[in-house]
């Protein structure tokens, strides 16, 4: 029987540019360099401060000598970054958005690297008892799923909706508040803002990348 022909697709099957280890090493050589030749180079992130973006940033300024500038929101390092007033971004992989940066014409894939979050959760106002009825939970939409993980069984049936947040800390900031009865936050925002863990899991290891400019 005779061999069938190579597909269109298997034409199009990429070549990997050497070995990973070699690939991953040679981007953090560069910008390390890079870094050490201009002290004071700008990294922007998500903010305010005790996001998991902001740990991760504040890590790197402190061993590289970086300036740290958080935004208030993804869309805002974004635009920091094309608009020449920041010299890199530093976005989690999680982010839902992420792909804006990656088909960016202007940006370009500096290096990316593993680092744990801290610990995340649900947290509520300890002076004060989730309302009956219908929930209200504070979170960013890329960690809502969090509260189905780890909601404890009296709470897991109840009728909810979810109050759109900017961040881990803006989650704990509207519980704060009284504009939600839960947030799914991070330890360092159940702490900043004074709320008690109702569940928690360890952090977790994710992908951080960094872009530049072309």
């Amino acid at each position: 029987m005779a061999t069938p022909p190579e597909t269109a697709a298997d034409e199009w099957v990429p070549a990997l540019p050497g070995p990973l280890a070699e690939a991953y090493g040679q981007r953090w050589r560069a910008v390390v360099d890079r870094w050490a030749s201009r002290p004071g180079t700008t990294l922007a992130t998500l903010g305010p401060a005790g996001t998991s973006s902001h740990l991760t940033a504040a890590f790197l300024a402190e061993r590289h000598g970086l300036r740290v500038e958080l935004s208030d929101t993804f869309d805002a390092v974004l635009a920091a970054l094309v608009d020449r007033r920041v010299d890199q971004a530093l976005v989690p992989s999680a982010y839902q958005g992420l792909t804006r940066f990656h088909w960016h014409r202007d940006l370009r894939l500096d290096a990316y690297f593993a680092q744990a979050t801290p610990e995340y959760g649900i947290a509520a106002d300890p002076d004060r008892e989730p309302a009956a009825g219908q929930l209200a939970v504070a979170a960013l939409w890329e960690v809502r799923r969090l509260f189905a993980d780890l909601a404890p069984p009296a709470l897991r049936d109840r009728p909810m909706r979810w109050v759109d947040a900017d961040s881990t800390q803006h989650a704990a900031e509207i519980v704060a508040a009284g504009g939600a009865d839960l947030a799914v936050t991070n330890a360092p925002g159940v702490h900043r803002h004074a709320l008690r863990w109702v569940a928690r899991r360890p952090g977790a290891e994710i992908v951080w990348t960094l872009f530049g400019r072309r």
